[in-house]
């Protein structure tokens, strides 16, 4: 009997092992999912700018002034009215995974951040007008919330240029 309560005790104790040795695992692939969930995000929110027509896009919208009016763009072509609908679709889709914490917002800030900001000052103006005129309040709602969180973050925790924080970064 004794035996039997030894290899009993023996038979616990190994199940304990299992089940936590289960936990820890469990954890550690959702930890690694997470991971690689950010990254997979990373990497379309790369390609998500990376391309002719978003560079197009941003530098038509980078050339408009700070807080341009929409009655002041009665003499911007089609394409340039196509250019801020392609900067502000990026912008939302951005927005929203930040929001969903889907990519960081650091890593936004770093890849983006500057020219989101840059491009809110200039469409800023421009969306209100179009909400008024149209009632669609929400018209830009993500890219507005993205470029304000951005520069607040900026506000907050401003740093040097990558060029000069990182100028020892060996590899």
């Amino acid at each position: 009997m004794d035996d039997l309560a030894r290899l009993a005790n023996v038979a616990e104790v190994f199940s304990a092992f299992i089940v936590v040795g289960g936990l820890i695992f469990g954890v550690v692939q959702m930890l690694d999912y997470r991971q690689q969930r950010r990254e997979t995000a990373a990497i379309e929110l790369l390609r998500s700018f990376q391309n002719p027509e978003f560079s197009r896009s941003l530098r038509a919208v980078l050339l408009l002034p700070r807080g341009v009016c929409k009655g002041e763009m009665g003499d911007h072509s089609a394409a340039v009215h196509d250019a801020i609908m392609v900067v502000v679709l990026t912008f939302e889709s951005i927005g929203v995974m930040v929001f969903r914490k889907i990519v960081p917002l650091e890593m936004v800030n770093q890849l983006l951040g500057g020219v989101c900001v840059e491009s809110w000052a200039r469409l800023n103006r421009y969306t209100q007008d179009y909400r008024a005129e149209s009632g669609r309040t929400t018209m830009s709602e993500w890219f507005q919330w993205l470029a304000e969180r951005l520069a607040e973050h900026h506000a907050r925790y401003g740093r040097p240029p990558a060029y000069e924080q990182y100028q020892r970064w060996r590899r």
